[in-house]
């Protein structure tokens, strides 16, 4: 009875240790209903900037970065939102959550394995029945489960990498987002400036046209030109709402937010030294990860490598026959002669030869990236400088000497819609030059870390 008790009390032990299950089920239409209202929360940006910067030295203060949102979201601000409210960014550090929890139950031992046989002498006897029973314990004698902590840990630091560079992606795309829908804005603008200049032609033309100095075709060019616009106008408009909700896609806001943005072109330098960019690509994002996979891969060789020596696995326990009760010890130790993990080491061995060659292959890769950006930049700021300097300047010289002689009542009507086309022409080229800077300077910041990211730890996952 005794030893049933314990067998009893046993299987009570085993089952208090196992966990439950609970579903989770998620309700969608309370989701939808949320999303639908959802509006950055001041004090929570706030806590949340507050967070990140105590986690980096080179943070900011939250109060140089973040005001509030209803006097309109500059772009630093929008930054602070995407890392806040992006949903996607919400999955990359659920799924390094899933690697920090292999981390944390990683190099458990194996759970011992209670093994029994019942058994029957058919002759007749006092006392059939033979019984036996042990317990399995396995003694890593090999060390595989210390590698197995170390390699779970460098899993967790790769995911926990891969987290941070999917925050990073999500700000270079919103600064692309923020400069694309800053230039249709100004578009618009410079478009809705030419309207309002073609419709004071227009009116002039006509009244000249009816006094008899310009032919009603000559006049017509205007309203035709105007027309014209007014189509590209409706275009731009087009194009500014998708670059709109494009840009709070990237935030997680509701296409229906009525939340403002601040037009800005400007997109400072993450490395404004040209030597210093040199120095600090060996510590850039795609050269960061590369190091992290080629540490798993490591890692995981090792793993592979000692998991080829046996462990041993001992079986304590008792034997009940012919009345006698006896004590055991049996074991296990598998022979690693022919097998001898062989297969999974060839395959760890190759994975690490990629990961090494990922490894220089991204840094090669960062080289010429950033010799290809700091060309791309330099040529999209010649090209600004020389539109803005020259170009500018002499399409609205020839537009003032237009008016001029149209307030004498010569009105040259090829001559002052040249004039006005080629002061709007300026205008774009100039808008385009600005945005391609930008645009330039966000393909060479991706090359490095943003300033501040989220921590992503252990104790973060839910």
């Amino acid at each position: 009875m005794s030893k049933s008790r314990h067998a009893v009390l046993l299987l009570g032990i085993t089952g208090a240790s196992c966990q439950s299950y609970a579903p989770a089920p998620v309700d969608l239409s309370e989701h939808a209903r949320q999303f639908a209202a959802r509006l950055p929360d001041d004090a929570a940006l706030s806590a949340f900037v507050d967070a990140l910067r105590a986690s980096s030295a080179h943070a900011p203060p939250a109060a140089a970065v973040f005001g509030t949102v209803e006097d309109g979201v500059q772009r630093e601000e929008a930054r602070w939102i995407a890392l806040h409210l992006n949903p996607d960014l919400a999955i990359a550090r659920l799924e390094a959550g899933v690697a920090a929890a292999s981390a944390e139950n990683a190099g458990l031992l194996d759970d011992p394995s209670l093994n029994g046989s019942v058994g029957r002498v058919l002759e007749s006897t006092s006392t059939p029945w033979l019984l036996a029973a042990s317990i399995g314990f396995t003694l890593p004698l090999s060390g595989r489960l210390g590698l197995e902590e170390d390699l779970a840990d460098e899993r967790f630091v790769l995911a926990r990498t891969e987290a941070r560079l999917a925050e990073a992606r999500t700000l270079d795309e919103v600064d692309r987002a923020w400069v694309r829908w800053s230039a249709g804005r100004l578009r618009s603008a410079i478009l809705g400036d030419l309207l309002l200049a073609l419709r004071d032609l227009e009116s002039i033309a006509q009244r000249l046209a009816d006094v008899g100095a310009l032919t009603r075709i000559e006049a017509r060019v205007f309203s035709m030109e105007r027309l014209s616009r007014v189509a590209e106008s409706i275009r731009v408009k087009a194009e500014v709402a998708t670059s709109e909700l494009e840009l709070k896609r990237w935030l997680g806001l509701p296409p229906a937010s009525a939340l403002s943005f601040d037009p800005s072109l400007v997109v400072p330098d993450l490395v404004a030294d040209a030597e210093a960019r040199r120095e600090r690509l060996r510590g850039g994002r795609a050269i960061v990860r590369a190091e992290r996979a080629h540490l798993v891969a490591e890692r995981d060789l090792e793993l592979e490598v000692a998991e080829q020596w046996p462990d041993l696995t001992l079986y304590p326990g008792w034997q009940d026959e012919d009345g006698q009760s006896r004590g055991v010890l049996g074991f296990s130790l598998p022979l690693p002669l022919w097998n001898a993990n062989a297969r999974a080491i060839a395959e760890a061995r190759a994975r690490r030869l990629v990961a090494e060659q990922v490894l220089r292959s991204a840094l090669e890769r960062s080289l010429q990236d950033l010799a290809l950006s700091e060309v791309r930049v330099e040529a999209a700021r010649e090209q600004r400088r020389l539109v803005e300097s020259e170009l500018i300047p002499s399409a609205e010289e020839q537009l003032a000497r237009g008016r001029a002689l149209t307030d004498l009542g010569q009105l040259d009507v090829l001559l002052i819609l040249d004039a006005v086309l080629r002061v709007y022409e300026a205008k774009s080229v100039a808008l385009d030059a600005v945005v391609l800077e930008g645009l330039a300077t966000i393909e060479r910041n991706a090359l490095y870390w943003p300033e501040v990211l989220a921590p992503i730890t252990r104790e973060e996952r839910r």
